[in-house]
């Protein structure tokens, strides 16, 4: 029966991890996703020559790889990794302790015994403050063994014969063990490109891209698409800015293009992400197909799909083809088949797991009809599912392709097929949406999405307003619009390095402003991903205390309000992290501010104070007019409350501090939100 062929859709992905003008990537991914998956999942399609695959690769991913490559780029664990475990300094101890178990514990760590001890010393549950007593119950040889294993699990088992011994001696490894590591890691990553292109020549694969730095395209579009998909969504504003598509689509294709040497015909727009409005500027641009989830054929045909107890959809026939609208052809993912393989099978025997999906296909081809042919794609992370995975998945796999070659199920590549088969089809519209649940509430619906849209609303408002034309700047709005800064907003997820990603994109957002000569907005030194003036505590009674530079007595700032800085999560800690304490205190003449710095006294650095509410005020300690401040072992300042508009019954005043040493900024606070009216005082009191 050939009247059934399958398209596999390996999506690789990674965001962009850079800060501006900074080489150094604060996290590893790109790395260690070229050692673990990029190459060997081609290795296992090329063990079957008659297996078809298609690969699709982000851009903002290759151009990562490629800056690896040409050693343009590194990232801070893996200076952590090639530094002598001897020479290591007490901060760098800590930050290997924090990350240098980033890998799935039972599949990665556990299988390895000497591994799993240094886990289970350091704990697994990470508390902050105790990271510096438990690095200095670590001796040097085991650092030396955290930094090689975190390295050595990352490299996929296809690759590790070149280093097989250091996986047999396990422990007790030396400085120049490294090197070896090193070479390989480097060799690994150097080939990807090569391997591709000769892969995609010989007609085995087809490659395929995704949108420059995977924005959601529709909600560039227009961000009102997101209320079409669900009507009880409340949006604050607007983004309607189809041009931003077009450009990160062609500058998407064109960097494809340079990496491989051809330009893709096929797109998987970011998260299958998809809308009417989308098919005019794909069609311009060359695209002859995009790729999307079942969810939108059913909603753009008004119907449901519903499966049987052996996953059978009650409307195959309509399910497993092609369809047209507006003359691009649009594929549609098996949701149910795809996330079996990234979301259930990790936990089955292997060989079970290859030959239950291999006997739902069987079964889907004999309940086809026969007298056309049909298309399921498969379409999923070809990444980070294999984590979870025995042995990164190579036994599902090699089981899987195996099981297709025996049983006859043809595969084939997404633009082999529409060649071949007419597109009969046509679709009068198309559903805007996801592949998660046919919408967009991921990356829209949450406070902190919309917080973040705004910020860049602004930004490129602020950008057309002053007639900027400099494309390293439009380079950074652009990752500034990518999926997955609005992924890790919001509720829905969660991981150890949410507070990474919400430093990243505030400060590409400040870096942009310090570009274009404007004062970044406050909103920018606070996190996004929570609420960092609640850890703030509020005066509780009038105080006047004496402006000296100096803590003069206990009670001196007892009944000031308070917060400390650095427990905030909001502070820019790629700064010096110099801010300590902050307080705030009030009488019925003055406001006063106290801040404190780490390690060393307030005098070394110069200071600016930044009053946003109730009304704007920039003071600058020792020069500005009617305020009175010392800055000693402690900054104090007394500020008059009319000069900042609380004498008109404002109880609010909102603040930032930052630091400045030889005229560069080196630190700056939160957002800082304090209480200054006495009868709010009274009542907080009352309630306490």
């Amino acid at each position: 029966m050939n009247n059934l062929q399958i398209a596999i859709l390996w999506h690789f992905h990674q965001p962009i991890y850079s800060e501006p003008e900074n080489c150094t990537f604060p996290l590893p991914w790109v790395r260690l996703h070229c050692l673990k998956d990029y190459l060997d999942m081609l290795k296992h399609v090329q063990k079957f020559p008659e297996i078809r695959v298609t690969f699709n690769f982000t851009p903002s991913l290759l151009l990562q790889i490629q800056q690896y490559q040409k050693e343009e780029c590194t990232d801070k664990q893996f200076l952590l990794f090639e530094k002598k475990a001897d020479e290591l300094t007490l901060d760098e101890k800590t930050d290997i302790l924090r990350d240098f178990f980033l890998a799935h514990w039972d599949t990665m760590i556990g299988k390895h015994p000497r591994y799993l001890s240094l886990l289970l010393k350091r704990g697994k549950n990470i508390v902050e403050e105790e990271l510096t007593s438990i690095a200095a119950t670590f001796s040097v040889q085991e650092f030396l063994d955290l930094q090689i294993w975190a390295n050595l699990v990352w490299i996929d088992p296809l690759f590790r014969h070149e280093i097989e011994d250091l996986y047999k001696k396990g422990k007790n490894f030396k400085e120049q063990d490294k090197e070896r590591v090193i070479v390989l890691e480097k060799k690994i990553i150097s080939s990807i490109f090569d391997e591709y292109k000769k892969a995609w020549a010989s007609g085995q694969i087809e490659i395929t891209t995704s949108p420059m730095y995977h924005p959601i395209l529709p909600l560039l579009i227009n961000s009102n698409l997101a209320k079409e998909s669900n009507p009880n969504l409340a949006l604050p504003f607007e983004f309607v800015h189809p041009e931003d598509a077009t450009k990160q689509i062609e500058d998407g294709l064109a960097f494809c293009e340079q990496i491989f040497g051809k330009r893709p015909t096929g797109l998987w727009p970011s998260e299958g992400s998809v809308c009417e409005e989308l098919l005019p500027i794909v069609s311009q641009l060359g695209i002859q197909w995009l790729a999307t989830d079942e969810e939108i054929l059913a909603r753009s045909l008004k119907t449901t799909f519903r499966r049987d107890e052996n996953g059978v959809c009650n409307r195959s026939e309509i399910l497993y083809k092609p369809w047209k609208c507006k003359d691009t052809n649009i594929i549609f993912r098996d949701h149910m088949l795809s996330d079996l393989i990234g979301f259930v099978y990790n936990s089955w025997d292997q060989k079970k797991a290859a030959q239950d999906i291999t006997n739902k296909l069987v079964h889907l081809r004999s309940c086809l009809p026969t007298f056309e042919t049909f298309l399921i794609p498969i379409i999923l992370d070809g990444e980070n599912a294999w984590e979870s995975y025995p042995n990164d998945g190579t036994e599902f796999l090699e089981s899987f392709y195996g099981n297709l070659v025996e049983k006859n199920i043809q595969t084939t590549t997404i633009s082999q097929f529409l060649q071949e088969h007419e597109t009969k089809n046509e679709l009068k519209s198309l559903f805007p949406g996801s592949w998660i649940g046919a919408n967009f509430n991921i990356w829209i619906g949450h406070a902190e999405d919309q917080k973040a849209w705004h910020i860049v609303k602004n930004i490129r408002d602020e950008l057309i307003k002053k007639n900027v034309t400099d494309k390293h700047i439009w380079e950074r709005l652009y990752i500034l619009e990518g999926s997955d800064w609005y992924w890790w907003f919001g509720e829905e997820h969660f991981s150890t390095i949410d507070e990474t990603f919400d430093e990243l994109f505030r400060l590409t957002a400040v870096w942009i402003y310090k570009q274009i000569g404007v004062d970044p907005p406050p909103e920018l030194f606070s996190s996004i991903k929570q609420a960092a003036e609640l850890l703030t505590e509020q005066p509780n009674d009038r105080m006047t205390p004496e402006i000296d530079g100096k803590n003069t007595h206990f009670y001196e700032w007892y009944n000031a309000g308070h917060t400390d800085v650095k427990r905030m999560g909001g502070t820019m800690h790629r700064f010096a992290g110099l801010f300590t304490m902050i307080y705030c205190g009030f009488d019925d003449n003055n406001i006063y501010i106290r801040f404190d710095v780490e390690d060393t006294d307030a005098k070394e650095y110069n200071y600016t104070i930044k009053v946003y509410k109730p009304k704007e005020l920039t003071i600058i300690p020792g020069t500005t007019e009617g305020i009175v401040s010392i800055i000693d072992q402690i900054g104090e300042v007394a500020i008059p409350r009319a000069l900042v508009g609380l004498d008109k019954g404002e109880e609010k005043v909102r603040f930032i501090i930052s630091a400045q040493q030889k005229g560069t900024e080196i630190d700056r606070t939160p957002l800082l939100k304090f209480t200054v009216k006495l009868e709010e005082v009274k009542l907080y009191n009352w309630q306490v």
